[in-house]
């Protein structure tokens, strides 16, 4: 009776084989993280740079306390309806809906809450024009005179630029979704450079109030 041979390729150790697909992903996971980070610090460096020469015009003064107590308004409406809102309930769907390969219905999705979104925004930027002096008796109840009407004047500028930080968010969630990063993280740095722009132009020629007006 013949010997059987024994099957050494059953015994050897199993081969791994590369997966391009994983490789890819890694790839174009930190490809993303790199470019998200690069845009973060885009911002940063911008938003630093503004910061100094902010405080070299209008340094600790009264005008400056009114230029931050009426950013502080558009700032929460932003986190409030923009970042808040959206990131919980259109931003997921939104996503769900492009990995399942329902474009057509992500599409619609994102121009309705696109439409809705605008519609509010532009009443909800009416109202506050409006109310503007009940809202400074609470951000900042112990401004008075001149300084408070310095703070309703910006903050009445402000509440449209607040509505379009609004739908801005609205953008972000789209573009993130489409995995295009770099724009969305990089726009605070062009509205960083207009801030840099008119503080270096108009500090030298008006008023620490008319600057106040001038970079609102």
């Amino acid at each position: 009776m013949s010997e059987i041979a024994p099957n050494h390729q059953d015994r050897s150790e199993p081969r791994v084989e590369a997966r391009p697909d994983l490789a890819s992903a890694s790839g174009s996971g930190a490809s993303r993280a790199g470019t998200i980070a690069a845009g973060v610090l885009l911002s940063r460096i911008a938003g630093l740079i503004r910061d100094s020469i902010f405080a070299h015009f209008l340094g600790d003064s009264a005008t400056a306390d009114a230029f931050k107590a009426g950013f502080r308004i558009p700032n929460i409406l932003q986190n409030l309806f923009g970042e808040g809102v959206l990131s919980a309930s259109f931003i997921p769907v939104y996503g769900k809906l492009l990995g399942e390969g329902d474009n057509e219905t992500a599409d619609m999705l994102a121009w309705g809450v696109g439409a809705i979104l605008t519609l509010g925004v532009s009443v909800m930027v009416a109202i506050g024009v409006m109310v503007t002096p009940y809202l400074i008796d609470v951000i900042a109840p112990g401004f008075e005179g001149d300084k408070r009407e310095l703070t309703i004047q910006i903050v009445r500028i402000l509440f449209p630029g607040a509505g379009l930080l609004v739908m801005s968010a609205w953008f972000l969630g789209v573009l993130n979704s489409h995995h295009k990063f770099f724009v969305s993280y990089t726009a605070p740095v062009a509205w960083n450079l207009a801030m840099i722009a008119a503080l270096l132009y108009y500090g030298p020629r008006r008023s620490q109030d008319g600057l106040a007006i001038a970079i609102s």
